[in-house]
């Protein structure tokens, strides 16, 4: 079934779009997976890309993917919090509006690209909710900063390495939580100049944490769909069978 709808974010004063993908009977079994979209992108990408619908029958899941814009699902230095309103108010409001299981153990977050930094950015910011993360081609830009200044300046005014912002920084400030830390799935093709980062962000992982749940694929291929969709189902396979 698939459906589109808006609510209303405190966080941003204005509504956040989405579109809810769900199996024919969402029961206790039905897992969850919140679906964040790339730079460019919007709330239709992962319907449009993947059959989603397909997902949904095969795997009992429902999936959400809100519309975040170009945010990098940050909290900006303007108010407006993206991160909060994307990681907290989306994702009560689609657990209380569909009637998904609220357990942590069912609950996983996806991204591509710029989402694939913010699943890892939201999945560890909100680590009590969040059993699986999945990052597919994380848009990991700290590193090219100076090409992009205005926008970056915008969604990293809260600051970028060392930061809020530095995915290390929130797998840090989890495990000083004491918050059992979600299972990191990574993937990049190999052709894509962001795989460099992203396994820089694996080996980081590692570094500062030898028994972390954290797994990275490297894959023939660039930075589109034609990866991105066999990311997915890979995660759902390993998601349904936990």
């Amino acid at each position: 079934m698939y459906l589109e709808g808006s609510f209303q974010s405190k966080s941003l004063s204005s509504p956040i779009a989405y579109v809810a993908v769900l199996p024919e009977v969402i029961d206790e079994q039905t897992k969850t997976v919140f679906l964040l979209h790339g730079f460019g992108y919007d709330q239709r990408s992962w319907c449009l890309n993947t059959p989603l619908v397909q997902y949904a029958k095969t795997y009992n899941t429902a999936f959400f993917c809100p519309f975040a814009g170009n945010s990098f699902y940050t909290d900006h230095g303007n108010g407006e919090d993206y991160g909060q309103a994307v990681g907290e108010e989306f994702y009560q409001v689609m657990k209380e509006t569909f009637g998904v299981a609220q357990e942590r153990e069912k609950t996983a977050i996806v991204g591509f690209s710029m989402g694939g930094y913010g699943a890892i950015l939201l999945g560890l910011r909100y680590g009590e909710n969040y059993s699986r993360i999945g990052g597919f081609s994380p848009a990991f830009v700290f590193y090219k900063k100076e090409r992009q200044e205005a926008h970056y300046q915008m969604v990293f005014a809260k600051g970028d390495d060392g930061s809020e912002n530095d995915c290390l920084v929130r797998y840090q400030e989890l495990r000083q939580r004491k918050i059992a830390t979600p299972t990191l799935e990574l993937a990049c093709g190999v052709e894509d100049p962001l795989c460099e980062q992203t396994e820089k962000f694996f080996s980081s992982v590692q570094e500062m944490d030898s028994a972390a749940p954290i797994s990275f694929r490297k894959q023939p291929g660039f930075h589109d769909f034609s990866l991105w969709n066999s990311d997915l189902e890979i995660f759902l396979k390993h998601f349904c069978a936990s």
